[in-house]
């Protein structure tokens, strides 16, 4: 039979021992010195001074001085008088009272059950400084926390990934955050799998600010934040009234320097070729940015960008060239295809790109066209397109003197044009025709030559309109010298485009010829 029990080595009583009480009362004060071990301290390197009966202690300490050396280790209790030891056992508890833990000793040194712990399953609550409940399983009350992931060193990744699961889309998986637990910001996939941030300035009424489309990436702020709406591009803003969509702000730092130029609120547009690692220079042609604007019409569906605002290179870019230009584009009345209008020209020139002929639609005061077809700039004045540059004008010589029978109103032909820009003057049947609705200024100058013997006494002239007199702009020559005497006249007339004008004279008395040299027929539309 062994002297002491297995586990405490408490002493036995042996067959026929005397004086059995001593040794049942030694194993009594064993029990209750390690039975609910509750020790002091555990960092003393010494016994206290003035110890009270039953004190116990753990010596952790390596080489403990007076009457606890060579008890490294144990578990010691101060009675009657004396310091005992007890080996300790793996799986013996000890609770140290001045740090308020236990301790659990593994078999070669006490260490924090706290700290011992390495898994907690299927817990129903846990709460940390405050208490859990049904609606809040897990509760923490505290000022900071902590998540830092498990280096490689120690067996980990290096990552640290929270990973949040709800069941379906139809489901809500969010962080919310409150003031006073008054909700007052929510970001989450909340009712879908988009992810959105909304917020609450009551707790109650909430308006989302962004929401992120799974399926595209696409963000849309404002209206198109609401759940239902598709961002139509990466970064989409939808305005909820007359308001702004977009507000920049810059204002100058207080404690700036006086000198120093106030900052602007600025998009900046960066582009280049190739990829983000690798970028290569842009090309003639290639745009910095664009504004696009499409409309719901009454076919059921948006338009296509009906409406731009772009900048462009207009070389391919270089150290020393980087020329840009602005271009706007828009689309015509009663048209779907979108063109460019107006362009910044890198060499700073506004250029109007031209088109066929002036609008229809749409005219006023003050607008002004570049017609191709005329090439030529044209005004409005709030009544008619008016002819700004380029204007008609024609030089109409004779290269034979036109003879005049006497008394009778006989057209001159006029069949070389000297100057006949935008071709309104028509040698093969001497007349000018008007291209285009407008006032039109005219002159002309006949010089006289006597036929033979004969002696007219006047040389008369005047414009025909269509074939009849126009009424304005007549002229006349008496006491005619041969070579010498010239008749002139200037009309202003307004015609119609296809309007005909051509010069008649007359002698009065007897016949003769309108020459040649010096003899010229001319005009021009006033602007």
């Amino acid at each position: 039979m062994p002297d002491t029990t297995r586990n405490l080595a408490l002493p036995l009583i042996a067959a026929g021992q005397a004086q059995k009480h001593v040794t049942h009362n030694e194993a009594l004060g064993l029990l209750d010195a390690l039975v609910q071990l509750a020790c002091l301290d555990k960092d003393r390197a010494a016994p206290p001074a003035s110890p009270a009966e039953g004190d116990r202690y753990l010596v952790t300490a390596a080489n403990p001085g007076g009457a606890w050396a060579g008890l490294s280790g144990q578990v010691v209790r101060f009675e009657d008088g004396v310091w005992a030891g007890t080996v300790p056992r793996p799986g013996w508890l000890a609770y140290v009272i001045d740090e308020a833990d236990l301790y659990l000793f593994d078999g070669r040194a006490w260490t924090s059950f706290r700290a011992s712990l390495t898994a907690f399953q299927n817990l129903v609550s846990l709460g940390i400084g405050t208490g859990a409940d049904a609606q809040n399983p897990f509760a923490a009350k505290l000022n900071a926390a902590l998540w830092t992931a498990r280096t490689q060193p120690e067996g980990g990744s290096g990552d640290l990934r929270v990973t949040l699961n709800k069941q379906a889309a139809g489901n809500v998986l969010s962080l919310l955050m409150q003031t006073g637990f008054s909700g007052r910001a929510e970001i989450g996939l909340a009712g879908d799998d988009s992810l959105v941030a909304r917020v609450s300035g009551d707790g109650l009424a909430w308006t989302e600010a962004w929401r992120a489309d799974p399926a595209t990436g696409f963000v849309g702020f404002g209206t198109l934040a609401a759940r239902g709406a598709a961002p139509a591009a990466p970064v989409a803003a939808g305005t909820r009234g007359g308001g702004p969509l977009i507000a920049l702000e810059a204002l100058q730092n207080a404690g700036a320097p006086g000198g120093q130029t106030i900052p602007g609120a600025a998009i900046l547009a960066r582009v280049g070729r190739g990829s983000p690692g690798a970028p290569g220079p842009i090309r003639a042609g290639d745009r910095f940015f664009a504004l696009l604007g499409r409309g719901f019409h009454a076919g059921g569906v948006y338009s296509g960008d009906a409406i731009c605002l772009q900048g462009l290179a207009e070389e391919d870019f270089s150290g020393a060239a980087q020329g840009t230009a602005l271009d706007i584009q828009t689309t015509d009345l009663g048209g779907t295809a979108r063109r460019s209008v107006l362009k910044v020209r890198g060499n700073g020139a506004l250029e109007l790109q031209p088109r066929a002929g002036v609008p229809a639609r749409g005219v006023g005061a003050g607008q002004i066209v570049f017609d191709s077809t005329a090439t030529a700039f044209r005004g409005h004045d709030g009544t008619r397109w008016l002819r700004l540059t380029n204007l008609v004008r024609f030089a109409a010589a004779t290269n034979f003197d036109n003879y005049l029978p006497a008394e009778a109103w006989t057209r001159i032909q006029f069949n070389i044009g000297e100057v006949n820009e935008q071709g309104a003057f028509a040698a093969a049947s001497n007349r000018f025709v008007a291209p285009e609705d407008g006032v039109y200024r005219f002159g002309a100058s006949l010089a006289f030559r006597r036929n033979g013997a004969a002696a007219p006494t006047a040389l008369q002239l005047r414009f025909h309109r269509n074939g009849a007199p126009a009424g304005r702009g007549r002229g006349a020559a008496t006491g005619l010298v041969n070579g010498v005497s010239v008749a002139a006249a200037n009309a202003t007339l307004a015609l119609q485009a296809g309007d005909a004008v051509e010069v008649f004279a007359r002698l009065t008395g007897a016949d003769g010829y309108v020459a040649a040299a010096d003899t010229t027929f001319w005009g021009h539309a006033l602007p």
